[in-house]
C-alpha cells in the first residue's frame, strides 16, 4: 500500500504540475518566464512540488541512507502538515471565491484534495515518526517564512500577489503581516500537534507488535 501511494503521488504529481505549468504559460498574457515565476509563486504549487520530489526520491531510492533532507524523518511530517494546510485554506477561504471549470477544476482538486489526502495516508502508515525530533521539525517553519518574504519582496515591484490575504496593495502591509503571522502560528501549532500524534501512533504500533 505504501509503495502504491508513493507511486500514485509521483506519477499524478508530475503530470498535474506539468499540465498546470503549460496552461499557465499558454493561457495568460505574460511572457513564458513571467508566467513560470508566477506559477511557482503559489505555496500550493511549491508544496505539491516538494511532496512530489519527496515521493520520487522514496520511489527511486527507498533504502538509501544519506544526510539528504529528503531522507530525514521530519521531512514527511512537515510536508504532510503544509500540504494539509494548503487543502484546508483552499476549501475554507479560496474555493468560495474561485470556481475553476473543466481541466482546471480537475487539476485544482488534485493539488488541493487528492495529493493532501494521499500524503496524510502515507504519513499515517509510515514507520519513521518515532525518530522525529521536535526541534528539527520546527525548523521547517523557515520554508513558509522564506516564501512569504519572497512574495512580499517580489510583489513590491511586480504587483503580483498569488493570494488575496497576501495582497499588500488591497489590504495594506499591516494586515498582510498579521495574516502571515496568523498562518505561521497555525503551521507551528499543526507541526507540534502532529509531532505528538506521530509519537502516540508510534507507541501504539510498537505495543501491537510486542
Amino acid at each position: 500500500m505504501k509503495k502504491g501511494i508513493i507511486l500514485a503521488i509521483t506519477i499524478i504529481g508530475w503530470i498535474t504540475l506539468s499540465v498546470r505549468l503549460y496552461l499557465r504559460i499558454t493561457e495568460y498574457d505574460f511572457s513564458a518566464f513571467e508566467s513560470t515565476i508566477q506559477f511557482f509563486s503559489y505555496f500550493t504549487i511549491l508544496t505539491n512540488l516538494f511532496v512530489t520530489i519527496y515521493c520520487t526520491n522514496q520511489l527511486l531510492r527507498p533504502n538509501e541512507k544519506s544526510t539528504s533532507i529528503l531522507n530525514k524523518p521530519e521531512t514527511l511530517t512537515a510536508l504532510m502538515v503544509f500540504i494539509m494546510i494548503v487543502g484546508l485554506v483552499y476549501h475554507v477561504a479560496l474555493k468560495p471565491i474561485w470556481n475553476p471549470e473543466g481541466i482546471q477544476m480537475i487539476l485544482s482538486e488534485i493539488c488541493h484534495t487528492f495529493i493532501p489526502l494521499c500524503t496524510f495516508i502515507l504519513w499515517i502508515i509510515s514507520d519513521n515518526k518515532k525518530t522525529i525530533e521536535l526541534k528539527r521539525l520546527l525548523k521547517w517553519l523557515l520554508y513558509p517564512i522564506v516564501y512569504i518574504v519572497f512574495v512580499l519582496i517580489r510583489g513590491s515591484f511586480s504587483n503580483f500577489y498569488p493570494y488575496p490575504f497576501l495582497d499588500v496593495q488591497t489590504l495594506g502591509i499591516g494586515k498582510v503581516l498579521t495574516n502571515s503571522l496568523f498562518l505561521l502560528v497555525v503551521m507551528a501549532v499543526f507541526l507540534v500537534l502532529f509531532y505528538f500524534i506521530g509519537k502516540k501512533l508510534s507507541k501504539k504500533t510498537v505495543a501491537n507488535n510486542v
